[in-house]
């Protein structure tokens, strides 16, 4: 159970990506967005950190309002149409929320009013978190740049995901996951015009790895054994698979 909860949450959440790109790419902004608001609220509980509820408030920020800069082009000073955004755009209107998130996390703790126990694991956990929903805005580009790179990068990642719940080894599990993930990118890259096959199974590859690395990571924590906090694993799975997806958009491009 322990692993079932976090691949079934990241599953329905690459799905509900493929699904909203299907529609229109602007319409994976308010995914990216909720992903955002879930992953704070999870994310310094699961990690058991003081002050949460600040801890959430940032991570939250940090991701919301990353996307909001990709949707309205800020990072360009201008209004700029989600439709043709540049790799460039995106990487600075992410790291524009970061280095406010990062502003934001030691204010929180300057506010805090218990003493301010274990100072520094908090604002590295509140970094991290917001560095993992700033990242998330990379299935946004990718809508934009390219959205069959999306519908690749979430059929690899939900195949990642749902093999890596298996109840066998995680050695074992990450090992069939790499498989599973490349052949379900290449064979949603075959019905696809504008992603080749070796390239998706190469995405999906990536994919499995940083679910694995996610999975051998978070799944030790003591709480990662609560039901409502599980799926937070597979949310933040969700995030950093970003990264590779939007990497290969911007390489295959419009």
């Amino acid at each position: 159970m322990i692993r079932v909860l976090p691949a079934a949450a990241g599953a329905v959440v690459a799905a509900a990506l493929a699904a909203a790109v299907l529609w229109a790419p602007v319409a994976v902004a308010p995914l990216v967005a909720l992903l955002a608001v879930l992953v704070g609220l999870g994310w310094p509980r699961l990690l058991a950190l003081p002050s949460p509820s600040g801890t959430s408030a940032v991570v939250a920020v940090a991701g919301v309002g990353a996307t909001a800069a990709l949707v309205l082009g800020g990072a360009q000073g201008r209004a700029r149409p989600l439709a043709d955004p540049s790799a460039a755009g995106a990487a600075e209107a992410v790291l524009a929320a970061l280095g406010l998130s990062v502003v934001l996390a030691f204010l929180h703790q300057i506010l805090r009013r218990d003493g301010r126990p274990r100072l520094a694991e908090s604002v590295a956990g509140t970094v991290a978190g917001a560095a993992v929903a700033g990242l998330a805005t990379g299935w946004l580009s990718a809508a934009a740049l390219q959205p069959d790179v999306v519908l690749v990068g979430a059929g690899g990642l939900a195949a990642a995901l749902l093999v890596t719940a298996l109840p066998w080894p995680q050695r074992l599990t990450g090992a069939l996951a790499l498989v599973a993930a490349g052949a379900a990118a290449a064979a949603v890259a075959g019905v696809l015009p504008a992603v080749r096959a070796a390239a998706a199974a190469v995405l999906g590859v990536a994919l499995a790895v940083v679910v694995g690395a996610v999975d051998r990571l978070l799944v030790a924590l003591p709480r990662a054994t609560s039901r409502r906090l599980s799926g937070t694993i597979g949310l933040v799975s969700v995030g950093l698979a970003a990264v590779p997806v939007q990497l290969l958009a911007a390489v295959v491009g419009p």
